[in-house]
């Protein structure tokens, strides 16, 4: 990712201008902002990134966890080290014992060879555990021993192996009302929770939209060899008042959704971004009937499931086609899921391969 400070938009953070250190530091973690919520919190993490305590990190999906959990790795002493992810709400029993503990060959049928966990992978570095309000409850036992006694050993071994990395660990969900309807123990709430610092929704950081639309647009305009797409004050306008349900990784897929759709030279505007966002902020029927134009239209062209039919179409073609023939990434880049592309697909009868 290039440095932020040689992007050249209109609203970039005063402090990637006036402090290098954590100019530095934002660009090697993605983070970038310039509200007063999210520079306090820069704030703590330069307090707390030197210690060894676990740091809790909470908020909504899409707030940017892992982003701040790297942030503080490399603020920290073990910025050189390894920063090993874990998304824990994918493991469940075996699954999670072999992916933190690792195994020995021959501790079950097919293990033909040493693997190393992510306990052993993250060293003396930074353990991320993403959604750990998902470890089942069995597995809690173990991983509540291995941040007492800071030893392990590996599935189907005898030697101890020493576990020396720090753990910053997030989740959306509320642990404490976990703990108490007995779904999270205590004990291991208790052992994460030394630093709780809670991640503020993008509604509640609203001055980082600006920065954020307009780097995000610039990336991906690179990305896609548009490097000269620019947001138009309309648009602009209608990404502050959206609500962003989906906070930071909403609005990143929303501007690389427009990278990839928008095909002129002329600035995005307020007509561009999609409908339901538009209606949502009170650009009624008469507002947007403006932004077609004036011109006689074909019967076709007033039809309006063949207009959605071939605009999706369209869209999902181009979107395969940039996609490198993945289906997964085809559905990120338009805004829905798998399943739903699924169904468009057999809607409209139409192959992508």
């Amino acid at each position: 990712m290039m440095d932020p400070r040689a992007y050249g938009g209109k609203v970039l953070p005063q402090m990637l201008e006036t402090d290098p250190e954590a100019s530095a530091a934002m660009h090697e973690a993605g983070l970038l902002f310039r509200s007063e919520a999210m520079r306090a919190l820069y704030r703590v993490a330069i307090q707390v990134a030197g210690s060894d305590a676990p740091v809790l990190l909470t908020g909504e999906s899409g707030t940017g966890k892992e982003i701040f959990a790297r942030l503080l790795h490399t603020l920290s002493n073990r910025s050189g080290r390894p920063f090993v992810p874990v998304n824990c709400g994918v493991l469940t029993g075996e699954l999670f014992a072999d992916k933190f503990f690792g195994h020995e060959p021959g501790a079950f049928t097919g293990a033909t060879r040493l693997q190393k966990g992510s306990f052993e992978l993250a060293a003396d570095g930074t353990l991320f555990l993403d959604e750990v309000g998902e470890i089942p409850l069995p597995n809690q036992v173990d991983f509540l021993r291995v941040l007492e006694e800071r030893t392990f050993k590996r599935l189907g071994g005898e030697k101890d192996l020493g576990f020396r990395a720090r753990i910053v660990a997030a989740t959306n969900r509320a642990l404490p009302d976990m703990v108490r309807a007995g779904r999270f123990r205590a004990d291991l709430f208790y052992r994460l929770n030394v630093i709780p610092i809670a991640l503020p929704s993008l509604r509640e950081r609203s001055d980082d939209v600006a920065p954020l639309a307009e780097y995000f647009l610039w990336l991906f305009g690179h990305h896609y060899h548009r490097p000269n797409l620019q947001l138009s004050a309309g648009a602009m306008e209608l990404l502050s008042r959206h609500h962003w349900p989906g906070n930071v990784r909403e609005l990143k897929n929303l501007m690389e959704r427009v990278a990839l759709l928008h095909t002129t030279d002329a600035p995005v505007r307020s007509e561009d971004l999609p409908l339901e966002m538009r209606l949502e902020l009170g650009h009624d029927a008469h507002h947007i009937s403006h932004t077609v134009g004036h011109h006689a239209f074909d019967p076709e062209e007033l039809n309006l499931d063949a207009v959605v039919r071939r605009a999706e179409t369209q869209a999902m073609l181009l979107a395969y086609r940039e996609a490198g023939g993945s289906k997964q990434r085809t559905a990120e880049l338009l805004g829905i899921s798998p399943r739903t592309l699924r169904h468009k697909l057999a809607q409209y009868a139409l192959k992508l391969e």
